[in-house]
């Protein structure tokens, strides 16, 4: 159905075809929404992309923290942290044997 509209002539062509004038004939409104869509998908995109780097930053900010924070407990606690740790291995130990 599109097709058919865009084939149709136009005679408002001419008055339509410069940028900032309002559309005469339906396929000139189709092709400017187009148009917006268009640019409404970009920002939209550019939007999630700087979003999503924000958020990315966050967690990277937050897990350098918490490995801080554990580095921190492993000096404050050797000997506790080697036992935790050689019984997270023999639980995994366990676990891969069978």
């Amino acid at each position: 159905m599109m097709d058919r509209l865009s084939t149709q002539p136009n005679s408002n062509n001419a008055t339509s075809s410069a940028e900032g004038s309002k559309p005469s004939g339906v396929a000139d409104q189709i092709a400017l929404l187009r148009k917006d869509l268009s640019g409404l998908a970009h920002t939209v995109t550019g939007l999630a992309n700087e979003q999503l780097g924000e958020a990315a930053g966050e967690v990277r900010h937050l897990a350098a923290d918490k490995a801080s924070d554990v580095q921190a407990a492993i000096r404050a606690n050797p000997m506790q942290s080697a036992a935790v740790a050689a019984g997270i291995g023999f639980m995994l130990g366990l676990l891969m044997t069978r």
